[in-house]
């Protein structure tokens, strides 16, 4: 996607409120934090793939309800009207099994201009949506919400040209909105799996070049199960620091890849040896006795 993009903040920055989902992750000029913790974790052979156009990551039912919790966040922060942003196909245009098939409901379908979803997940965003509204960070943040869904591109010092899109933005400080399976003492994997300590340093850089103070970045997650909850966490200041030293290695690890042709990692092909984890060698070849025993 090749866009006309107003350069009057700055050289090499870029911010736009106006694209779609669609042209930002089009864009392939800039690359995203998403994209680069793929590599990070997948290292060369990843970067291969994904510069073929494979992809790493598959949608699932946790990012489908995502999708649809972001949606009526945002329409909530703009103070747009939520009654008409999801429909539920009425019983009468479904197939004989209930499923959404027919001549019936594709003509329903054809005149909606909702996202169509099931009561089911209607039931669920419900249930979700009380637990943020009782969590007082989380409202402050949506009531002083100023834009939606800013794209921000930028080169870094670096060279490497870089993007962002931010779920919120207030006058201070850029926010993500997330949702979870987890219960908050295992909120923490998600961070380090999913690369958000990542997010957290990308972003607040993203949001420097629009002139933004430093800050610590609000994550506002909400439960996708029982008990439904919402919470508000920032990161400590170290894991944000380690996961720059990361991101610069990364990137410049990709751009050494582009300019040499080498993906591979230099043992790759080669024989190994299996390697165990200490407890294991006590469980399975000592059948949980204790080695010194």
């Amino acid at each position: 996607v090749r866009m006309n993009i107003d350069s009057s903040e700055g050289p090499q920055t870029f911010s736009r409120t106006d694209l779609t989902n669609e042209q930002y992750h089009g864009e392939q000029g800039h690359k995203s934090r998403s994209w680069a913790h793929q590599i990070y974790r997948y290292g060369g052979v990843g970067q291969k793939l994904l510069e073929q156009g494979v992809r790493l990551v598959g949608m699932n039912q946790g990012l489908k309800t995502g999708s649809l919790f972001d949606a009526y966040w945002e329409a909530k922060a703009m103070g747009q009207d939520t009654s008409k942003l999801f429909v539920v196909a009425p019983p009468e245009v479904l197939a004989a099994d209930g499923s959404r098939r027919g001549k019936a409901y594709t003509d329903w379908a054809k005149s909606q201009s909702g996202q169509i979803v099931t009561q089911s997940d209607l039931d669920l965003l419900g249930l979700m949506w009380a637990g943020a509204e009782a969590c007082d960070r989380a409202m402050e943040l949506l009531d002083n919400t100023t834009d939606t869904q800013r794209s921000v591109f930028w080169t870094d010092k670096a060279g490497h040209a870089r993007k962002a899109r931010f779920d919120g933005q207030t006058c201070d400080i850029v926010y993500d909105v997330k949702t979870t399976s987890s219960q908050w003492d295992q909120v923490y994997k998600s961070f380090l799996d999913f690369g958000y300590t990542w997010q957290s340093a990308w972003y607040q850089d993203a949001a420097y070049q629009i002139s933004y103070e430093p800050f610590r970045m609000p994550f506002i997650f909400v439960q996708t199960v029982p008990p439904y909850e919402c919470a508000v966490f920032v990161l400590p200041s170290e894991f944000i620091d380690a996961a720059r030293e990361q991101i610069d290695r990364t990137l410049d690890a990709i751009r050494l890849r582009r300019e040499t042709g080498e993906y591979f990692p230099a043992d790759y092909g080669t024989e190994k040896e299996v390697v165990f984890p200490g407890w294991a060698w006590t469980k399975e070849v000592y059948g949980n006795v204790s080695v010194t025993e």
